[in-house]
């Protein structure tokens, strides 16, 4: 087995829940746990859960900053659909299958 060191920084403000998760893992395990963590998100065709999440949080601070969301879209008139990407189409329906 050829073994490979790599290694990445994070900042330790921004990133506290990387820094909790790396706490978290026993000592001879990290490297195991990170592992399992890149095949996985690398698995998902770039949406994941953390996505959805900070696009969602994203969206509630604009609200609280008084943003306004419209029925429809620009130009679109009521009744009018939108028709998601099928791979957007596939994750939703996925993460709602995780939510019971």
């Amino acid at each position: 087995m050829a073994k490979r060191v790599e290694t990445f920084s994070f900042d330790s403000e921004a990133d506290k829940d990387i820094a909790r998760w790396l706490a978290g893992l026993p000592s001879r395990g990290k490297s195991a746990a990170i592992r399992a963590a890149i095949r996985e998100h690398a698995g998902r065709n770039g949406i994941t859960l953390g996505d959805v999440y900070r696009a969602v949080k994203d969206l509630e601070r604009k609200l609280e900053a008084g943003a306004v969301v419209l029925a429809g879209g620009a130009g679109e008139s009521e009744g009018d659909s939108w028709d998601e990407p099928d791979d957007a189409a596939a994750a939703l329906d996925a993460l709602a299958e995780l939510g019971g």
